[in-house]
């Protein structure tokens, strides 16, 4: 059964997410002119609470079959809390796995499929996973190749079982249940009102090679909510892979780097709960294949640069614990804040963190090369006391690379997320 306090996180998240923001006010798509603000920021904690990430732990012929040596260590190592995989029967060292990571604060989300485990199975399962479940996830992408009086009837059958059988157990009945995903677009509309059986609805929004924060993720969301209604949204796969330039539509490292870290800010803006990166650990040494190069760490085990970047976003705003009241930023951007994206956080003890990025194209697929992103010039002008000014290139440390002046801050903004840190007053 779930830890009752990890339930409380949960649902405490979700209240946090859809009572405080405000989209205009998160996403910030500037106009060269300068802009005035009173900000309300939202918990750092929440943010970090947010990442999770896909893995295939029952998949031992391949890099996920270095659990030991890779796989928990690296996991453990990036500051990941949540992860991504699928009920799967009669697999105790599998169970064993998910019950280790657990006992090092990494929980899971487990997809339950039709001609895969029945809702009755998937219970079983649940009862052999003790702390180590968090939610149970419907059908994944069950829609794919199928003709539609060939899955809509099962699925919604099925996520009508599924919901009986969790819910009804005394035990389980607080595990949250998150709606199947889709691949067609039609699909959200074919499959009708699920909202009786769901917690929370489910996407896929991929969208390489192209930039995180572009229109895709808004109709994504407004298509995605179809069958969910209010129900807050989990992007249980999103992201970008790094195979050869043979491969379907593949990035370089470099710019894998800094387009993931911004999905999950841009995808933060817009209030979806949680989004698991897909995937961990690239597969196989397969550079022409997609679906073997999808990891933030390469098949060996070794970082590739966005594993680098999210451990230290993660590091740097890492700050557990319950809910605690959140106050305003009054600052003004000013200078060239023409596609100037930002996400305003805070911890307990006061501090804020103003995260800022140029939301631009940062790869040219054609060419298959990084594309050169001059820095652009702002001032960040605070309209209330601030103690300090410290500013961080998550992308290399989590050492502060300057301090500046906390009145009238000064910064040049490239196409990666930079973090500005800035203290309170010591008697605030």
């Amino acid at each position: 059964m779930m830890n009752l306090l990890r339930w409380r996180r949960y649902t405490n998240l979700v209240l946090l997410v859809f009572s405080t923001v405000l989209i205009i006010s998160c996403t910030a798509l500037l106009t060269p002119s300068a802009q005035k603000q009173v900000e309300q920021a939202r918990s750092a904690d929440a943010f970090v609470d947010s990442i999770g990430v896909n893995v295939h732990l029952t998949y031992t012929d391949t890099a996920y079959g270095k659990y030991k040596s890779i796989i928990r260590p690296r996991l453990q190592e990036l500051g990941i809390r949540h992860i991504r995989d699928g009920f799967v029967r009669k697999k105790p060292k599998y169970y064993q796995k998910l019950q280790d990571l657990a006992d090092i604060g990494i929980y899971s989300t487990l997809i339950a499929g039709i001609g895969w485990v029945t809702p009755q199975q998937a219970v079983e399962i649940a009862y052999q996973l003790n702390n180590s479940l968090e939610a149970v996830e419907g059908p994944n992408e069950y829609d794919v190749g199928k003709k539609r009086q060939q899955w809509v009837q099962k699925l919604r059958k099925y996520m009508e079982q599924l919901h009986h059988e969790v819910k009804s157990d005394r035990q389980l009945d607080r595990l949250p249940i998150v709606g199947p995903s889709f691949v067609d677009r039609d699909a959200s509309t074919a499959i009708g009102k699920l909202t009786q059986w769901v917690d929370y609805g489910n996407m896929h929004p991929y969208n390489y090679p192209h930039k995180p924060g572009d229109n895709n993720i808004d109709k994504e969301i407004s298509n995605r909510s179809r069958p969910f209604d209010d129900r807050p949204l989990i992007a249980t796969e999103a992201g970008y892979h790094t195979g050869s330039v043979n491969s379907d539509r593949p990035l370089t490292e470099t710019a894998h780097s800094k387009y993931l870290p911004r999905l999950f800010l841009e995808y933060f803006n817009r209030g979806v709960l949680r989004t698991f990166a897909y995937e961990f650990i690239d597969q196989r040494t397969k550079p022409k294949n997609r679906e073997a190069n999808f990891g933030i760490l390469r098949n060996d085990g070794s970082p590739k640069p966005a594993f680098i970047t999210l451990k230290n976003l993660i590091a740097l705003l890492n700050d557990p614990g319950e809910s605690f009241p959140l106050k305003s930023l009054e600052y003004t951007l000013a200078g060239d804040t023409t596609n100037i994206h930002h996400t305003l956080l805070q911890k307990r003890d006061g501090r804020f963190y103003l995260i800022l990025w140029q939301e631009v194209t940062s790869f040219n697929p054609q060419k298959h090369s990084d594309r050169t992103v001059p820095e652009q010039s702002i001032t960040v002008n605070m309209n209330m006391p601030v103690n300090q000014a410290n500013l961080y290139q998550v992308s290399e440390s989590i050492d502060p690379i300057k301090q500046t002046n906390p009145k009238n801050i000064k910064l040049n903004i490239p196409d990666y997320p930079v973090v500005l840190e800035l203290l309170p007053p010591i008697n605030s």
